[in-house]
């Protein structure tokens, strides 16, 4: 009996597109005995929407059954997209009465309408709900009617959840909630609705909304017993045992740099001069042994993996790993010896590898310094008393590390500069905005901890191991002709024929300095894929390189423990024909895993960033500031502040004249004052208005007058006597009025002129 892989199951339809395929067939085509399984893995295909079943009991690809797979995308206007799986095909649009109880961020199947509509644009509809999103939703509970409803936080799930009311008890409105979905294609109801999960609290304040974030995008926060267990019996500290066959690397002088509030040390650094060799330097990058402690399918392993990556929420940090390990035992702290595995690196100060070895050692750090301390140290003055012996070392290494960074930009890597602004939350939760430079002490550890990955990856490749490699591939045709569009509005000339890394750069270099750049920077950065771990060795479009994957950070990423294991094996002689294979098969699906949990990461942390904006501009209204405008839609314009917040003018607070919406130009052009608001202009203004739960800031052109702006109504709420009564069946599709305009915006009419 040939084994049945659900992979090649589906490379058989891949490679075999032009016709659906009855089960019979595919069992005589594949020689496959068991037809229960091969029916089994035909349907799980299906459900995850790979496969499309049709009525005549035949399976198929969707691209070629005219349906498109992919995510949903809801706008607060009510309509959505779908950005199709697939790359190279175009976002589908999809009215809001076409997406038949499709909500946003749902994996779906639309299939496109062979008609355009009247302004020409493709649309389609919803044909299957493959997998929803939410299996809770954060919200603010409201009544109506008799009934206990959630108005859920995020603008673009525009429907009111019916919530069962023996689960909402005696509850007030107004009360922040969690609450668990019940799917009508699970429950059999006509409509989703919910059971109270969490309680969260009244009002809005920065714990309750981090809380509310965790929730929102399925975040863990306590460890599970058994991890706990697990990391409290792993010794605290290195013995005799645990150095046995280790490279003994302790009387080296080592240090870590970091930022000030660090707490988990990954990664430390060395230098010495060779002997004999004025021009060389013998550069060591130790990165704490994680797997030594981590085992691979224990309970410790498991949660890290399901985690992937640790998440730095402003005022909180949720960790890959306990705090036992990954604050305690793995972090290289100072003073206390550490094992590591570590890159031994001999290379010339023009930067050029002549050798490079890796070591299972054991390591000590003498200082722990801070980005600060370092950078007083490349401007010209000293390190702090008892960690001067080290500044020699260290002036070795920036002046090293610059001529790397060079080096790299002239190859074509990318060196996006952003005014960043760190939101602090302070223990009594006083909230700081913090600016994040580039500077010469981060840019030494950046250089060193990207040489350490590249080499790394660069062995693994030549010996064809199996790895987890950072791959970024190269940017799609279709998003190069928009940004060269956008950027010949500001006055820079693509090339598409010679778009690559080393074109795209010196378009930033020529940009910066000038009051366009960090939407110069803004528009490149958007016009390229996001970079994901991947199986497959793709090679890195943004940082030039052939070769890269992550190696540096095993404390709070599970792919660069994964990688240290592989590098471990191979350095023990234990990397079998058979490990190999496992490896081989595991790797795809932990690299889609390890991407996704990646972007979920990102995306929660720029959401509570965002609620933290919001609150730093409540504090603010009024003030006036310096902007450049980042974006210009049929709504508004967005502006940049010095300090990265960015805000939005509404056209609806444009009280001055009627402004037409220039697709072509990019640009707001008053009807009658002729003024123009335009992308990458510079615009003073002040802010107007400020909502934390929308994480919206609301902004004025500084020559205007500030309205007065009604104050928001109360929500209409029944009376706490109209309490839902308990559980009955549940009613109808309930029609609850459509979300009124913030009334802080007054409706006007945009002209919109351009292509469709």
């Amino acid at each position: 009996m040939k084994q049945l892989d659900q992979e090649q199951l589906y490379q058989f339809f891949r490679d075999h597109p032009e016709k659906p395929w009855h089960v019979q067939d595919i069992q005589k085509r594949l020689k496959i005995d068991d037809r229960a399984e091969l029916r089994g893995e035909l349907n799980a295909l299906t459900e995850a929407g790979r496969l499309v079943r049709t009525r005549r009991r035949t399976y198929g690809l969707p691209q070629e059954m005219n349906l498109i797979l992919g995510r949903l995308q809801v706008t607060a206007g009510g309509y959505g997209f779908v950005i199709p799986d697939r790359e190279g095909e175009k976002d589908l649009f999809i009215p809001a009465d076409s997406l038949h109880g499709a909500w946003d961020g749902d994996t779906v199947m639309a299939r496109p309408n062979p008609h355009r509509s009247d302004d020409g644009r493709v649309s389609g509809e919803v044909v299957r709900i493959v997998e929803r999103k939410y299996q809770q939703v954060v919200g603010t509970l409201e009544y109506a009617r008799g009934y206990a409803i959630l108005r859920p936080d995020s603008p673009r799930l525009r429907e009111r959840i019916l919530l069962l009311p023996e689960t909402v008890g005696a509850l007030e409105a107004g009360t922040r909630l969690v609450a668990k979905m019940a799917w009508p294609e699970s429950s059999g109801e006509q409509e989703p609705f919910g059971e109270v999960a969490e309680v969260l609290g009244i009002g809005d304040n920065p714990e309750l909304e981090t809380r509310a974030v965790m929730v929102k995008f399925d975040l863990k926060g306590e460890f599970e017993p058994d991890t706990l267990a697990e990391a409290k019996a792993v010794p605290p500290t290195v013995t005799l045992e645990m150095m046995a066959g280790r490279t003994d690397l302790r009387a080296i002088n080592t240090v870590t740099i970091d930022g000030e509030d660090a707490k988990d040390f990954d990664d430390a650094i060395s230098v010495e001069r060779i002997k004999g060799d004025k021009e060389s330097l013998r550069v060591d990058v130790h990165i704490a042994d994680v797997s030594y402690y981590v085992a691979e399918g224990t309970s410790l392993d498991m949660e890290a993996r399901e985690r992937a990556t640790s998440v730095y929420l402003p005022g909180r940090v949720l960790p890959m790993l306990p705090e036992e390990l990954s604050n305690g035992i793995c972090s290289l702290i100072e003073k206390a010896p550490r094992l590591a595995l570590s890159v031994l690196i001999d290379i010339t100060l023009a930067g050029e590898v002549k050798g490079v070895k890796f070591k299972e050692a054991v390591i000590q750090s003498d200082a722990r310094l801070t980005y600060e301390q370092v950078q007083v140290l490349a401007e010209g003055g000293r390190l702090p008393h008892g960690y001067r012996k080290l500044e020699r070392d260290l002036k070795l290494l920036l002046e090293l590390t610059q001529t790397l960074r060079q080096q790299r930009l002239g190859q074509g890597a990318l060196d996006f500069d952003f005014t960043e602004a760190k939101v602090d939350v302070d223990e009594t939760g006083a909230l700081h905005l913090l600016p994040i430079r580039s500077n010469q002490a981060r840019q030494l550890i950046e250089e060193l901890m990207l040489l350490a990955n590249r080499l790394v990856a660069q062995e693994l490749s030549k010996r064809d191991i199996p790895a987890l490699y950072r791959v970024h591939e190269d940017p799609a045709e279709s998003k190069l002709q928009a940004l060269q569009r956008s950027l010949g509005k500001l006055g820079y000339e693509l090339d598409l024929a010679k778009a690559g890394p080393q074109e795209l750069q010196a378009i930033l270099r020529r940009a910066a300095g000038k009051p366009e750049a960090q939407l110069v920077n803004t528009l490149l950065l958007r016009s390229l894929k996001q970079a994901r771990y991947s199986a497959e060795n793709l090679g890195h479009f943004g940082l030039a390189f052939e070769n890269y994957l992550h190696f540096t950070s095993p404390i709070r990423r599970y792919p660069d423990l994964v990688v240290h294991r592989v590098l471990r094996a191979l350095l023990q002689h234990r990397l079998s024909p058979t490990l190999k294979e496992r490896l081989k098969s595991d790797f795809p699906k932990l690299a889609e895993h390890a991407s996704v949990r990646e972007r979920v990461a990102e995306e929660a942390e720029r959401d509570l960033n965002r609620y933290f904006h919001a609150c730093w501009a409540k504090e603010q209204i009024g003030q006036e500031f310096a902007g450049v405008i980042t974006g210009v839609t049929n709504f508004g314009v967005f502006v940049a502040l010095p300090n990265g917040i960015e805000g939005l003018v509404h056209v609806s607070h444009l009280e001055d004249d009627y402004y037409m919406y220039l697709e072509d130009s990019l640009m707001l052009y008053g009807k009658h004052t002729r003024r123009k608001f335009r992308l990458g202009d510079r615009l003073a203004v002040k802010i107007l208005a400020a909502n934390a739960m929308s994480r919206q800031i609301d902004l004025l052109p500084a020559d205007m007058e500030l309205p007065e702006l009604e104050p928001e109504p109360e929500p209409e709420i029944v009376p706490k006597s109209f309490k839902a009564p308990r559980r009955q069946p549940l009613p109808p599709v309930l029609k609850l009025p459509a979300p009124q305009p913030e009334p802080a915006r007054r409706k006007r009419r945009v002209l919109v002129f351009g292509k469709r």
